[in-house]
């Protein structure tokens, strides 16, 4: 299954109150649930200096992925 994660880095900038500004950036994860999602992101965000939250993980309904690794056979030329 393929999850759509939202990971939330802090940035410099400051908003009015004085608190950092929130980057949110959007990955696609392959996991069997919902669990190992959240640890996979949590691995890939430990791996990182700035400081950061998963705000959203949420199912996607992607029944495969076509690209050139998993079906090689259509992108022979």
């Amino acid at each position: 299954m393929y999850y759509l994660v939202t990971i939330g880095y802090e940035t410099e900038q400051m908003d009015r109150e004085g608190n950092p500004r929130v980057k949110k950036v959007k990955y696609v994860l392959q996991a069997e649930s919902v669990e190992e999602a959240t640890i996979v992101a949590s691995k890939y965000r430990s791996g990182d200096v700035r400081s950061s939250e998963s705000i959203s993980i949420a199912k996607m309904p992607i029944e495969c992925v076509i690209d050139e690794k998993n079906t090689p056979e259509y992108y022979k030329s």
